[in-house]
């Protein structure tokens, strides 16, 4: 998450509460709850300089409105930066639960991803 200002605000979400009147519409399983100091060394990945004959994977997280933005996203890739290549993947679960062979795509096939969120 980030905070008003940007920057990351060190609180990476919580499970919901199961007695809450919300939880019927959330599927909290697997979301994460850790904080930065929790999370220890895991950082993110540093930028690259350009993206340049690189393959970024755009990925549709599932939320409502992700696939549309990431076909625009992919869209905008291919009129302005024909040189970059993209690779357009849909979650096949929920967009809070693992999916260990899509990262495993991913870490061998490209050079940087887009998680996609609409709304």
């Amino acid at each position: 998450m980030l905070d008003p200002g940007g920057q990351p605000s060190g609180i990476f979400g919580r499970r919901l509460d199961v007695d809450s009147p919300i939880f019927a519409i959330h599927d909290p399983e697997n979301q994460p709850r850790d904080t930065a100091e929790a999370l220890g060394k895991r950082k993110m990945a540093p930028r690259l300089d350009n993206l340049k004959g690189k393959t970024v994977y755009l990925v549709d997280t599932g939320f409502a409105g992700s696939a549309d933005f990431m076909e625009e996203v992919q869209n905008w890739f291919t009129r302005n930066r024909p040189s970059v290549k993209t690779e357009l993947r849909h979650k096949k679960t929920s967009m809070f639960t693992d999916e260990p062979e899509l990262w495993a795509e991913i870490k061998k096939s490209g050079d940087a991803v887009v998680f996609g969120v609409g709304g």
